[in-house]
């Protein structure tokens, strides 16, 4: 369900994307209004689910994960949302989606070099229900977007 914002609403959150630290009396300058009035504006998004949290952004390669790899796979039917859960669930296992088309899952994997990464792959393999899995090795991040354009 879309969540309806106006203007000043849309410019509150290109400056949380920004900078989730800018004071709200910086927001509250730049938009026109009261700080209180961005204070509330700020719950309200909140409460909507429009901002999901507040957090920043670290660099993968800086802490030691410096390997990012792609695992599709393919999991019983039946026992999909046991697979999506135990991933879910997985250390270096950053991102799970499931998805239409010739696999069901995807899985951004982060971790320190290809022998961590065959443990991580073995170790899916194990898991009851994954019937086949094929991983891509990022060479080059092109694009990597945290922003939603709003």
């Amino acid at each position: 369900m879309k969540v309806k914002i106006d203007d000043i609403d849309r410019e509150i959150l290109r400056m949380l994307q920004d900078n989730s630290r800018v004071a709200f009396k910086r927001i509250a300058e730049k938009v026109g209004v009261s700080e209180a009035t961005i204070f509330v504006r700020v719950k309200n998004l909140r409460k909507k689910g429009v901002i999901k949290r507040f957090t920043v952004i670290v660099s993968p390669e800086l802490l030691g994960k410096s390997l990012t790899a792609f695992v599709l796979i393919n999991s019983e039917p039946k026992k999909l949302e046991s697979v999506l859960e135990t991933l879910s669930n997985m250390d270096d296992v950053y991102e799970v989606y499931d998805v239409t088309g010739t696999y069901y899952i995807i899985a951004k994997i982060r971790t320190e070099n290809k022998e961590s990464l065959t443990k991580i792959i073995d170790r899916i393999g194990m898991i009851d229900g994954i019937t086949r899995t094929e991983t891509a090795i990022v060479l080059k991040s092109v694009k990597e977007e945290t922003r939603i354009k709003i």
